[in-house]
């Protein structure tokens, strides 16, 4: 048995360094993941020596999973473990809903964790309307930040119910000891890390890119795109066809252990997203000192991005774009290398210590107003 229960859809790095440390200050909980791992990542953090507790409705990806046996999986693991409290990470599939359920049949206590944004999406109104009752339902919600709580209030939840739980990112490795790096070279290097898929809004920043006015042969801003994804082939052959190709270095894969030290090659870093519930690799870049671009549709932007740590865009405004790559290109590297070092400061907010502390301390206070209202109806009751 464990007082809480939290319904999770695939393991993934940041909720795995979560979770861990809910684990070391010693909250009794288990994971019920959806899936065993996702078709989008390529690393599937799972504890060792028995750090927490978890365990699969699904042992393949977790956007495979049948529908019926998610639903059967979840409810008897729920069954199982007669949890106080269930924290459902979202309102977006079925073992949300069924965890949403069995906590309501059971009248046990229901926190949100919600990385929606008012301008992730068209909505459609009958959706929105189960979104509503599925809020109203719950004790209350713990979202990453301003934008994430904007849209839970128009969803209906009231503000004091809901709490800006703060992205997890992983301080301790991005926060390490920095190797002896060998010089820069004279020019800027701006770099992009994540999926090359529609959403990121890639063909945009290399048409924005190619837009600044420089050398093509001698620039003084270079792109660097770090991952991989369906577009990578048409991205390529763009900057070939923008006469940009030499100035652009794809350079592949890379797992979160390298990241820190591609990102200290770099001098800023930027991400053009036209629908991005969150941005943890803004935090990443943040942390290994760079100053951010980033794209007013990402729902880290409202809480990073201030005039000392980088700059935010419109990732419509292809034009806009080009003038704030000039004149990052133009800013001389010890005035970005400052912005880096309060970003750095910034996003060291962020750690997996300060967010367990927020999620223990909200399960706590629900817990006991729970247990406050069970002890006044039983007055009530008594006394009728």
């Amino acid at each position: 048995m464990a007082s809480v229960a939290i319904i999770h859809n695939h393991p993934i790095h940041y909720k795995h360094l979560l979770f861990c440390e809910l684990a070391k200050k010693g909250m009794d909980f288990e994971v019920l993941f959806t899936g065993g791992s996702s078709g989008n990542r390529i690393e599937t953090p799972l504890p060792e020596d028995h750090q927490y507790r978890y365990s699969f409705a699904y042992s393949g990806a977790y956007e495979q999973a049948p529908k019926a046996q998610t639903v059967r999986s979840v409810w008897r693991a729920l069954n199982r473990i007669r949890p106080r409290v269930v924290i459902i990470g979202g309102y977006y599939d079925v073992a949300a809903w069924t965890g949403w359920l069995w906590a309501g049949f059971n009248r046990k206590g229901r926190i949100l964790w919600a990385e929606s944004n008012v301008f992730d999406h068209q909505r459609s109104s009958w959706k929105e309307t189960l979104k509503r009752w599925f809020v109203s339902k719950c004790d209350c919600a713990h979202v990453y930040g301003a934008s994430n709580r904007e849209y839970l209030e128009r969803l209906g939840m009231p503000p004091e119910k809901i709490y800006i739980k703060r992205a997890v990112a992983n301080t301790a490795l991005f926060l390490s000891d920095p190797p002896v790096q060998s010089q820069k070279p004279d020019h800027i290097t701006l770099i992009y890390c994540g999926r090359f898929s529609p959403e990121k809004n890639l063909p945009m920043l290399l048409r924005a890119f190619a837009g600044v006015e420089q050398n093509k042969e001698n620039p003084r801003l270079t792109l660097k795109l770090v991952g991989y994804g369906p577009l990578e082939n048409s991205l390529r052959q763009l900057a070939d066809a923008l006469g940009i190709a030499k100035a652009v270095d794809f350079v592949g894969k890379a797992h979160q252990t390298e990241l820190p030290q591609i990102f200290r090659t770099a001098d800023a870093m930027v991400l053009p997203s036209i629908c991005e519930p969150w941005g943890l690799v803004v935090n990443e870049a943040m942390l290994s000192g760079l100053p951010v671009a980033v794209s007013d549709k990402c729902g880290c932007a409202a809480d990073l991005v201030r005039p000392g740590t980088g700059w935010s865009f419109s990732p419509y405004d292809e034009a806009g774009l080009t003038r704030l790559l000039s004149r990052i290109a133009a800013t001389p590297r010890e005035d970005l290398e400052k912005m880096g070092r309060a970003a750095r400061l910034l996003a060291a907010e962020y750690s997996p210590e300060n967010c367990a502390a927020i999620v223990m301390k909200t399960v706590a206070e629900l817990l006991e107003r729970r247990s406050q209202q069970h002890i006044s109806a039983s007055a009530v009751h008594s006394q009728g």
